[in-house]
């Protein structure tokens, strides 16, 4: 279609623009108005050589016919009056000339104007003889881009992929097509996006801040071995490093602003979208879940081991990364969250005594109220015993005795049952057989039945 370029696939592995306008047009096109321009300065200075060359010619020769028209206006287009307007043209070329070498020098930030005019002559022309080929890795590229202006600014030039490599190239700021390890020309402007690495890569990031659930801080380990999505293919002698084109694609535009100027890489997405994953998972848990889990439950490490490489490949495989293997280091707690947690359990712990004492206390209470109301039980049916013996006995002087030695019975028994409870003055019981034998019966009574 008129006005678009075109795009046609010379093999798997390198496709060429087909320019609006090819290069032997273009040339044929200036060579045309040249000539007319030619024509032009001839027209308009109206120089009229015929007689004064014809009249030359017989003067050298007289016998030979006169000289042709066309050769004659040939030679009036050599006249100094015709070629003295192709001046303007000339400098104007020329100034254009340099104007574009220092444009090119300032806009790519080439070294001199000598590098620019090499570099603009490659352009125009589109020759790459002479220039080196240059040799690239994903861990170089970067900062050989200073160095090269085929890094730099794009081809033509000679660009050698390494074994376990692949390139992505783009025109104008977009995708354009992808290298394959080998040696390849580059057009005009084919921008060597970014190089990656077919190999297995592997990531480790120390003492990854975790919170739990009940905001105790944590800290863990981290390593994540992944490598390009193979596609389901796997690796051979011919082919050990087999790939997915889309997902070194999607593996190549995975770029992330991390908001200090610098742009996270395919590279380091992995190991940040595992750290995102086991904070969420750690803060599902409290400390003591996963330091100390309940009996019969699975370990807790292992699970969230689990959780963390179903959750992080699931990931992974929206931006071409496989996931070979993910690892957790033990989990450990700072020196200030360590006090923390000791803190804590001790509070708890507190807490707890605190609860059984009091229960125990209530319970105690409750013990010695009921002992006191057996005692004081025990104490009427003493009284009321010795009424009875004493009524039996018909002596008032008996009866109060009973009465009196039924009552310190009643008391002691009462302090007795109560001692295995709570403290007692030592004094108390002796004092008690103190009174008992203070009393004297003026009448024998019968031993007592009632059990002590």
């Amino acid at each position: 279609m008129r006005g678009k370029r075109k795009i046609m696939s010379r093999n798997s592995s390198e496709l060429l623009i087909e320019p609006l306008i090819k290069r032997s047009a273009f040339l044929a096109g200036m060579l045309v108005m040249i000539f007319m321009y030619w024509a032009f300065a001839h027209f308009i200075e109206n120089i009229n050589l015929l007689d004064t060359l014809n009249a030359v010619w017989h003067a050298q020769f007289p016998h030979v016919p006169s000289l042709p028209h066309e050769l004659v206006t040939l030679i009036e287009l050599f006249h100094p009056r015709v070629l003295r307007h192709f001046i303007p043209v000339i400098t104007g070329w020329f100034i254009a000339y340099l104007a574009a070498v220092s444009l090119v020098r300032v806009l790519y930030d080439l070294p001199d104007n000598a590098f620019a005019r090499r570099f603009l002559n490659r352009i125009v022309t589109g020759s790459t003889s002479g220039a080196k080929p240059v040799i690239t890795t994903s861990s170089t590229l970067e900062s050989q881009r200073s160095d090269s202006v085929l890094l730099r600014v794009g081809g033509p030039g000679t660009l050698i992929i390494p074994d376990g490599e692949v390139a992505v190239t783009e025109i104008n700021g977009r995708y354009y097509r992808l290298l394959i390890p080998g040696k390849h020309k580059l057009i005009p402007f084919e921008y060597i996006y970014t190089q990656i690495s077919l190999r297995t890569q592997e990531r480790q990031i120390t003492a990854v801040p975790l919170v739990t659930k009940d905001a105790i801080n944590l800290t863990a380990d981290l390593s994540v071995t992944y490598h390009i999505d193979r596609g389901g293919i796997l690796p051979t002698l011919t082919q050990p490093y087999p790939f997915d084109e889309e997902a070194v694609k999607r593996a190549a535009y995975t770029r992330v602003n991390n908001g200090s100027g610098q742009a996270t890489t395919w590279l380091d997405t992995p190991v940040n979208t595992a750290q995102g994953i086991l904070r969420g998972i750690i803060s599902n848990y409290n400390l003591d879940e996963l330091l100390h889990p309940a009996g019969g439950a699975r370990e807790p490490h292992y699970i969230i081991s689990q959780d963390l490489k179903r959750k992080a490949n699931r990931a992974l495989k929206e931006i071409g990364v496989e996931l070979e293997s993910i690892r957790i280091g033990r989990l450990e707690l700072p020196e200030a969250a360590a006090k923390q947690y000791i803190d804590h359990w001790q509070a708890n712990l507190d807490a707890q005594i605190q609860l059984a004492l009091a229960e125990g206390k209530a319970s105690s209470w409750e013990e010695v109220e009921m002992a006191r109301a057996e005692a004081e039980v025990a104490m009427i049916q003493a009284i009321a015993e010795g009424l009875e013996k004493a009524r039996l006995a018909g002596s008032a002087h008996t009866m109060r005795d009973v009465i009196a030695l039924r009552l310190i019975e009643a008391l002691e028994k009462m302090a007795r049952q109560s001692q295995s409870l709570e403290q007692l003055p030592q004094e108390l019981l002796a004092q008690i057989d103190y009174i008992r034998s203070g009393i004297s019966l003026t009448q024998q009574l019968p031993a007592s039945h009632d059990e002590d």
